[in-house]
């Protein structure tokens, strides 16, 4: 499944603490009874690699000081960076009820629901969204991935076609066109011109993004331009190594090619990819209570 990051959604609280105090100075001082001490503790043990340090002290914060709604967006961060999809859902859920339905929590729950594949919940989430704020564009934006994800083109071409009216020059508007474009047209055979345009604008927009580099190695590779897609795919892989999907589609449109070496390896970088993903999938319990 595409993995929708809440790092997408909040600023990255813990990854932006530039003027943190050092682990071995906080602990020299602790201030047990203190939420903040404990979250910046959480953080210096996020900041050297310790991950289950860094939940128990973000755990301990909560408790302190249930009603602050960053330090369930602090752990839900942390949870979600290692792939620890249920936890997240049971904070957020458990922040909802302590600190109220706040746009940010709710945009953490529907993410967090995407992310163990309850798509139900998280179109009621991001449709709620929509309504109370139809100028926001993060709330199109969210239930365009998640129409996307669910292969409801019909939908995400309408959301798409919102993001864009309210702004043309997020490039996200154009790539879920795009997406709706090639999942409409696609299986009929039909012409793919609109998906490439529209892709290719998003490209123009966010150049640093590596889904539209995928999608149009996609498009070209349907409409038999096997090299023009592998040129595409492999600005993708550059921009994110971490994609199974990528390398199998590029392996195939390598074989069609002939060049077979070339077509194993990326079939093989393929399977060691997408083995790496499933190895980093993680568990860490949650008491927050």
């Amino acid at each position: 499944m595409r993995a929708i990051y809440l790092l997408l959604l909040l600023p990255p609280a813990l990854l932006a603490q530039p003027g943190a105090e050092s682990l071995a100075g906080l602990l020299a001082h602790p201030r047990e009874d203190s939420a903040l001490w404990h979250r910046q503790v959480g953080i210096a043990f996020y900041k050297v690699g310790k991950i289950e340090p860094t939940v128990e002290h973000l755990q301990k914060a909560i408790r302190l000081e249930p009603s602050n709604e960053q330090y369930y967006l602090d752990l839900g961060e942390v949870l979600s960076q290692n792939n620890a999809r249920e936890a997240v859902v049971v904070v957020i859920e458990a922040a909802r009820k302590a600190v109220g339905e706040s746009f940010r929590i709710r945009s953490a729950l529907g993410v967090a629901y995407l992310s163990i594949r309850n798509y139900e919940r998280a179109r009621e989430v991001f449709t709620g969204l929509v309504k109370e704020k139809p100028d926001d564009e993060m709330a199109y934006q969210l239930l365009a991935e998640c129409y996307d994800i669910t292969r409801d083109w019909e939908n995400t071409a309408k959301v798409a076609e919102n993001l864009r009216a309210l702004n043309s020059r997020n490039s996200n508007g154009w790539y879920y066109g795009a997406e709706a474009e090639y999942g409409i047209r696609r299986p009929e055979g039909e012409s793919l011109k609109t998906a490439e345009l529209y892709v290719r604008r998003a490209m123009e927009l966010a150049p640093g993004d590596w889904r539209p580099h995928l999608l149009l190695g996609k498009v070209l590779s349907d409409s038999n331009r096997d090299r023009e897609a592998i040129g595409e795919l492999r600005k993708a892989i550059a921009l994110k190594s971490g994609d199974p999907k990528t390398y199998y589609i590029l392996g195939q449109a390598l074989k069609r090619l002939g060049r077979d070496k070339e077509s194993a390896e990326a079939f093989a970088a393929y399977k060691e990819v997408r083995e790496r993903h499933a190895a980093g999938q993680r568990t860490l319990l949650v008491d927050i209570k």
